[in-house]
């Protein structure tokens, strides 16, 4: 008797063991993907390269994008389809005044400081609000340049950008990309304004 009961005490004692072990090792979180923002097709909105969104927010959940607007000269476009909100807005124009656009811009996230695109980008910025702006997308970058005799200008937000990731690079370098395809769907070669 009194052997079965060291028995089942050393059981019990074994089994709360591992169960303490387990509860006490954290399940790693994955490692961030820190490979640099490309130019890769396919692209959602025709300005962003899925791979390159998957690096910058660690999303790989399935999306479809909806564009709204003609398009070929101005609009905006979510993607969308997961359970939390559209992780990206894309919007564009070529007819509207781009340095309204800017200004307005700039009237709404100059209280976040926000860090002015490198000057091969044209005149921009990319900002994080820290809070819920924009539905949700605190990320924002927008470029006013040149192509083709026109300046438009571009505008992207995002929800999340991973950890480990630098924001504003990948901003900058997530507007990069979207001139290089308004280039390609405009054949036109963007520069500064």
């Amino acid at each position: 008797m009194i052997g079965h009961r060291r028995f089942a005490l050393s059981v019990l004692a074994a089994m709360l063991g591992v169960s303490a072990c387990a509860g006490n090792d954290p399940a790693p979180s994955p490692a961030p993907d820190l490979r640099p923002v490309i130019d890769d097709a396919p692209y959602w909105c025709e300005f962003i390269s899925q791979e390159s969104f998957r690096r910058v927010t660690g999303d790989t959940r399935a999306y479809t994008d909806r564009k709204a607007g003609p398009w070929k000269n101005d609009g905006g476009c979510l993607i969308e389809g997961g359970d939390k909100g559209d992780p990206v807005g894309v919007w564009w124009s070529r007819i509207d005044n781009s340095a309204e656009r800017l200004e307005l811009s700039h009237e709404n996230w100059d209280e976040t400081k926000p860090t002015p695109l490198p000057p091969d980008l044209g005149e921009g910025f990319a900002a994080y609000a820290g809070n819920d702006m924009l539905g949700g997308r605190p990320y924002f970058v927008i470029s006013r340049f040149s192509c083709g005799g026109e300046k438009p200008w571009i505008g992207i937000d995002l929800k999340r950008v991973a950890k480990g990731r630098d924001a504003i690079k990948d901003l900058t370098d997530l507007m990069r990309v979207a001139q290089k395809r308004y280039g390609d769907l405009h054949r036109c070669t963007p520069s500064p304004t």
